[in-house]
């Protein structure tokens, strides 16, 4: 039997993206499994290194008996191009920040998040299949009145995670200080104020060798962004360091620098960062917000709400305390050891059967 040809369509491809990094291991898996399988984003929102790994979005031209998955998170003409392919599609849905985080920081993102949240219940509507990527996701899917959601947890590889750190990291940071690491984009729903108020209690109090380092573009939210500067100049706290985007190499020597992961995320669909921190071997703390109980199962610490003196007490008691520090390592090494265990291939199998066996227009 002939497999047919499942691709994949993004409304971006991106070094360090955590849509993109589970589009290639879905594109990986799926030729594993026997059927050809590309990418497809607008040139204009692919990153230059990746061009190679990446068709364009005006050259896609699937046939009748061919899949789509269309990655979906925000409004982008990849939508137009998967309403028209004439083979099965597959939404695969990543969670769409509220606009309301970006309102008066970046009006053009909102806009785009509220069109991407008024046409969610029509694209999918249209598709034949709708997969989501963390139970949470499938959750407020369902509200919307759809059936019939299926959870694809998203797919987590170390490959970004192999390279040798960068040595020009590992030079410029090398001095002894406790240090604290977060790993994601600058952008409001990430709550980087309520992280920055927490570090300048614990560096001010409790720890004044120490350091936080924040690594990720800050080009998602440059109004927010500007906001965050000025605040680190209103708490007069050194060491809080915005270091931008890392290559792989980079971010790998930023974990490997690193006592500790913290995350104080308000919304989040599924948050890959904290499986990284994981393996690589540090002790994680997280907001308990959205998709981040999924991401973590019964690992690592997360709490609720925190002032940002009890954050920094909790972020003492987990770098001080050994037996508490040796049962979340313990937690995480499970973790690690249920994610690595995973066979996605089962699982995309399994998801496939359906609409490979009932082929389009067919009930």
């Amino acid at each position: 039997m002939t497999r047919p040809r499942i691709d994949q369509l993004l409304a971006g491809f991106a070094d360090g993206d955590a849509i993109s990094n589970a589009a290639l291991i879905l594109r990986d898996t799926l030729r594993s499994l026997g059927h050809a399988s590309d990418l497809f984003a607008d040139p204009d929102r692919v990153s230059p290194t990746l061009r190679d790994a990446c068709g364009a979005l005006d050259d896609y031209a699937p046939g009748s008996d061919d899949i789509t998955l269309y990655h979906y998170g925000i409004a982008s003409p990849a939508t137009d191009t998967f309403l028209k392919i004439p083979g099965s599609r597959i939404l695969v849905y990543h969670n769409i920040t509220p606009a309301e985080y970006f309102n008066g920081y970046d009006d053009a993102v909102a806009h785009q998040l509220n069109v991407a949240r008024k046409e969610l219940k029509t694209i999918a509507g249209q598709a034949d299949a709708v997969w989501s990527v963390s139970r949470f996701n499938a959750t407020e899917l369902e509200a919307m009145g759809l059936t019939d959601v299926r959870v694809l947890e998203l797919p987590f590889g170390p490959a970004p995670l192999a390279p040798e750190g960068d040595p020009e990291v590992r030079n410029r940071l090398q001095a002894p200080l406790t240090t604290l690491l977060f790993v994601g984009r600058m952008a409001p729903n990430k709550r980087l104020e309520d992280l920055f108020q927490a570090f300048a209690w614990y560096n001010k109090t409790i720890n004044p060798q120490s350091r936080l380092l924040v690594v990720g573009s800050d080009r998602s939210c440059p109004r927010y962004s500007a906001m965050l500067r000025m605040l680190i100049g209103d708490l007069v706290t050194p060491n809080i360091c915005l270091e931008g985007f890392a290559s792989p190499a980079g971010l790998c020597a930023y974990y490997e620098l690193s006592d500790l992961y913290i995350s104080t995320s308000e919304h989040e669909g599924y948050c890959l960062p904290l499986l990284e921190a994981m393996y690589k071997g540090l002790p994680v703390i997280s907001r308990n917000a959205g998709g981040v109980p999924e991401a973590m199962g019964n690992a690592g610490v997360r709490y609720e709400q925190a002032s940002p003196r009890e954050l920094a007490e909790l972020i003492h008691l987990v770098l001080s305390d050994r037996r508490l520090r040796t049962e979340v390592m313990d937690g995480q090494r499970k973790r690690m050891e249920q994610v690595r265990s995973r066979n996605l291939g089962e699982e995309i199998t399994s998801l496939l059967e359906p609409i490979i066996n009932t082929p389009k227009g067919e009930s």
